[in-house]
C-alpha cells in the first residue's frame, strides 16, 4: 500500500514538473514571437514538440512563426500537420490559404482521391483520428449496452438503438483507420528548399522534368533516402531529394493533445 502510494505520489510530482517546464518554456516561444524573433520562435516551438508536448495549436503557433519569418514552405509544412488534429479551425484554415498565396507555383492542393471519392469522405476528413476514436468507441459503448439490456428485459427501439450504436462504431473506427492509412501511405510533402529539381530517376544525372519552388505541396508515393519519389497535382511523377522535403505526418509516438500551453500566436496572416 504505502509503495503504490509512493508511486502515485511520484507520478503526480513527475507530472507537475513536466508541465511547469511545458508552461515556462511556452513562455518563452512567445516572448521572442511579441519580440519579433519569429525564426527564434519557431525553434523553440519545435524544441517544445520535440519533447512530446503536441497539440494542433502548438503547431499552429509553430506556422505563425515560420510564416513571419519568411519560411512558407516550413509555415505550410506545420500548418499541414495541425489540420491533422484541428481540421475544422477557421484561423488555421486562413492562414494555410494565405501562405499558399504567397507560393511561386500554381499547383493546387494536392489530393490522393479523385472529386467522387473526396466529397464521399468528406465527413471524416472534417474530424481529426481522435475524434473519430471518441465517436467509434460512443458507438461500441452504446451498441453493447442496448444489446445487454435487451437480453434481459426486451424494450421498444432496442433495433433501433443498436443500429445507430453499431453506424457510429462503424464510422468512428472506420473513419479513423482509413485516415492513419491514408496518412501513411500517401502522406503530403512540402517543398522546403528555395528551388529544386524534380528528376524522372533518383541521380543528378536524370532527366529534369520540372521545377519546384518553396511551399509547393505533393503526394509522396514512396520514400526512401537519399530521394523520395512524389506525384505533382496535375503533373508528373518524379524524385526529389529527401532533404528538399517536408512530411505532413505525425509520429505514432506523439499525443493528439498535451500539457503544453498555446497562446494562438495570430488570427489570419494576411489580415495583419
Amino acid at each position: 500500500m504505502k509503495r503504490a502510494l509512493l508511486l502515485t505520489v511520484l507520478a503526480l510530482a513527475s507530472f507537475m514538473v513536466t508541465h511547469a517546464w511545458a508552461s515556462a518554456q511556452s513562455d518563452t516561444c512567445v516572448a521572442d514571437y511579441n519580440e519579433g524573433l519569429y525564426a527564434e520562435a519557431a525553434v523553440c516551438f519545435e524544441a517544445l514538440e520535440a519533447e512530446g508536448h503536441r497539440n494542433g495549436d502548438l503547431l499552429y503557433d509553430q506556422g505563425n512563426a515560420w510564416y513571419r519569418a519568411g519560411e512558407i514552405g516550413r509555415a505550410i509544412l506545420a500548418y499541414r500537420r495541425a489540420k491533422l488534429l484541428i481540421p475544422r479551425d477557421g484561423d488555421l484554415l486562413a492562414n494555410l490559404a494565405s501562405a499558399r498565396e504567397r507560393t511561386r507555383d500554381e499547383i493546387p492542393p494536392p489530393s490522393a482521391r479523385g472529386f467522387i471519392l473526396g466529397t464521399l469522405l468528406l465527413p471524416i476528413d472534417q474530424a481529426a483520428t481522435s475524434e473519430l476514436l471518441l465517436l467509434g468507441a460512443i458507438g461500441w459503448g452504446l451498441l453493447f449496452l442496448l444489446a445487454a439490456i435487451r437480453l434481459v428485459r426486451p424494450f421498444p427501439g432496442a433495433t433501433g438503438g443498436i443500429a445507430l450504436g453499431a453506424l457510429l462504431a462503424l464510422f468512428g473506427l472506420g473513419g479513423s483507420l482509413f485516415q492513419s492509412w491514408e496518412q501513411s501511405s500517401r502522406p503530403i510533402g512540402v517543398v522546403l528548399e528555395e528551388e529544386v529539381t524534380l528528376r524522372s530517376g533518383r541521380d543528378l544525372q536524370s532527366r529534369d522534368l520540372l521545377v519546384l519552388h518553396e511551399g509547393a505541396e505533393v503526394i509522396v508515393v514512396e520514400r526512401g533516402s537519399p530521394w523520395v519519389q512524389v506525384k505533382v497535382p496535375e503533373g508528373p511523377r518524379g524524385w526529389l531529394p529527401s532533404e528538399t522535403l517536408g512530411v505532413a505526418e505525425l509520429s505514432s509516438r506523439d499525443p493528439a493533445d498535451s500539457d503544453a500551453r498555446s497562446y494562438r500566436t495570430d488570427t489570419t496572416q494576411g489580415s495583419q
